[in-house]
């Protein structure tokens, strides 16, 4: 076997530069690499660059960068188009902030529009500085519209209500929910009592109910107080108060929160209860029985429609139009749901809707009677307290009274 002794040697460069050398025998061994001629590489290279490029080309002409929204949104694609090169959306809202905040949220996230939401009270509705009123009344949404202070557009989703009467006939405002007093009952119980269930407020003072109602308290509740005051409304102040002392007998408890029938009503405890809608959709929402059924006063009741409408001030007039189609979708519908807000929403393909089948006709939530001759709520309420007590009911029996 052969061995080559390595040898190291220094020289100058052309630059002047120490360069070493490490020679194995005289011969170096740093070798040019082989493979073709210079030129051949560099013509090879290119054409490997260009084929790439070529190929990044077709790749970028087969993106579609198009936005898309969901399906509820076909149809409106030149109104989001408009909405988008707006920009913007000032959304002015009453109620609860998660939700609102949620909501706006959303808009921004299907539409890409700047959307800033800003708290104000129903009184401010009308010197509000912003694009769209989300949450106030329909009753004072009327007011505004005659006020001069609402712009009016039909949304193509207004076609979904469960009732026309649940927009305005010129598109002041179109409403999103209702809210309304009514009667939540255990139908396996009644059954195995052999009882129908009540269908009106003249029903309930039935000896066949005799403690079997859960009604929120007189004193310090609202389900309590627009008991009193629809009683006296519908039958004149003083047979209210005499309707209201017979239904006496047949209320087991007078509730201190007007939600507290929700967690009893599955288990049997509570048969029948009065009280809000949005708690009675909660209850069902949560019962896997299918006894929980909730009855709207045939007679009439008290409730409250929210509405949304676009303020006349308006800057982004698109982006509120497009809100306006937002907020009767599914997509705004089915959100107040997952934030825990269960007032009914006012179009049929909300998914509250379809899995409760429960629907309400506006025209029960306007009991007749003159309202001129009756008393603020409190002076009412003090004078039913009174009747109870000259019946010889014991307001004060803490078994009865503000059971938690």
């Amino acid at each position: 076997m052969r061995y080559f002794v390595p040898r190291l040697s220094t020289e100058f460069d052309s630059h002047g530069s120490l360069r070493y050398n490490v020679r194995e025998s005289g011969r170096s061994l740093f070798r040019r690499p082989q493979g073709g001629p210079p030129m051949k590489r560099m013509l090879t290279a290119v054409l490997a660059l260009l084929l790439a490029l070529s190929l990044c080309a077709c790749g970028a002409q087969d993106t579609d960068d198009t936005p898309t929204y969901p399906a509820a949104f076909s149809g409106l694609e030149t109104l989001i188009d408009t909405a988008r090169e707006e920009g913007r959306l000032t959304v002015c809202g009453t109620g609860d902030e998660a939700y609102m905040t949620a909501l706006c949220e959303k808009f921004e996230e299907l539409f890409d529009i700047k959307t800033t939401y800003r708290a104000i009270t129903a009184a401010q509705a009308g010197s509000a500085r912003g694009d769209v009123w989300f949450g106030g009344s329909a009753d004072i949404c009327r007011t505004l519209a005659a006020d001069g202070k609402l712009l009016t557009y039909t949304p193509v989703h207004a076609a979904d209500l469960t009732n026309a009467a649940y927009g305005d006939a010129d598109g002041y405002w179109y409403g999103v929910s209702v809210d309304a007093v009514v009667f939540a009952v255990n139908s396996d119980v009644l059954r195995r009592m052999t009882i129908s269930a009540p269908k009106d407020w003249a029903d309930l003072t039935d000896p066949v109910y005799q403690e079997l109602v859960w009604l929120p308290t007189y004193r310090s509740t609202e389900i309590g107080r627009l008991t009193a005051y629809s009683a006296a409304l519908r039958l004149g102040r003083d047979k209210g108060l005499d309707y209201l002392a017979a239904l006496d007998t047949s209320v087991q408890f007078y509730t201190a929160a007007d939600d507290t029938f929700v967690k009893c009503l599955s288990t049997g405890e509570c048969v029948i209860a009065v009280g809000w809608l949005h708690d009675g959709l909660s209850a069902l929402s949560a019962d896997t029985s299918g006894d929980l059924h909730l009855i709207i006063p045939a007679s009439g009741t008290f409730g409250q429609v929210t509405a949304s409408a676009i303020l006349s001030g308006a800057s982004h007039t698109a982006a509120a139009q497009l809100w306006q189609e937002f907020v009767l979708s599914p997509a705004c519908a089915d959100l107040a749901e997952a934030h825990g807000d269960y007032r009914l929403p006012t179009i049929g393909s909300a998914d509250l809707v379809q899995r409760t089948g429960v629907t309400l006709d506006p025209s029960l939530l306007s009991p007749t009677g003159d309202a001129d001759t009756i008393e603020d709520k409190e002076t009412l309420v003090s004078d039913l307290i009174e009747t109870l007590t000259d019946a010889g009911i014991d307001t004060e029996d803490t078994a009865r009274w503000n059971v938690a």
